[in-house]
């Protein structure tokens, strides 16, 4: 185990930071869920355009579920019983992990919160849509906001690793039980054409939210370059 902790403070540091004030700003950026607001809300006009009402408030719900129970598993049991510290609080490695703007994070990184909810949020909405474009999409989305927590050092290697792992049986597992237990009650749609995806979703509107989510990446860079201009 010590051999496992020492590779993973290893390769932590080597991921973390750079000499680049942009990609400080990017990463800095791209870790706040604010910034992803525009994403977010394309992501619940879509669910509402495709669903009827019954439909949508049954995803909704899902969702919030989802998250809920993400969050309260991370911070509200493992991290508290494991006590892990961040490399950015941790009193061996802190002084060797660069910081972006003083930012350290709680006390506490295992695991991470970012990988195991925007993981979780990729494994349901891809089960949801059934667009390989769009899966691509989230697993992409997810992995790089993820890998900012890296570079700004406030996790772990194995922090993030986990979460993934925990994230993605969470997004699999509400997705199959809201098909099993819920589907069948109020029938979720299965469409075969050339205009749909398989479970009714237009193509449309998938390669809409992968612009929106294009887009808010090219915003964050130019934001990331005016910043870098002050």
């Amino acid at each position: 185990m010590h051999e496992i902790n020492e590779l993973d403070h290893k390769l932590t540091l080597a991921i973390n930071g750079s000499d680049s004030l942009f990609w400080d700003n990017v990463m800095y950026t791209v870790t706040d869920t604010f910034s992803w607001s525009l994403v977010i809300i394309t992501l619940l006009i879509i669910i509402f355009k495709n669903n009827n009402w019954k439909e949508t408030v049954m995803v909704y719900v899902t969702i919030a579920l989802l998250i809920f129970v993400a969050d309260r598993i991370c911070s509200g049991l493992v991290k508290p019983m494991v006590e892990r510290w961040r490399p950015t609080q941790d009193p061996q490695l802190m002084y060797f992990v660069d910081v972006v703007r003083n930012y350290r994070g709680g006390r506490f990184g295992f695991f991470s919160g970012h990988a195991c909810n925007t993981m979780c949020m990729a494994m349901f909405l891809s089960c949801l849509f059934r667009s390989g474009k769009v899966t691509a999409t989230l697993f992409f989305w997810s992995l790089s906001t993820t890998f900012t927590r890296l570079y700004l050092g406030v996790h772990y290697l194995g922090d993030v690793t986990v979460g993934f792992i925990v994230g993605a049986i969470l997004g699999f597992l509400f997705y199959w039980l809201m098909e099993h237990y819920v589907h069948p009650r109020i029938g979720l749609k299965r469409y075969v054409s050339e205009q749909f995806t398989p479970t009714g979703y237009l193509k449309s509107d998938m390669d809409t939210f992968m612009t929106i989510v294009f887009f808010n990446y090219i915003g964050v860079l130019i934001f990331a370059m005016t910043l870098g201009m002050e």
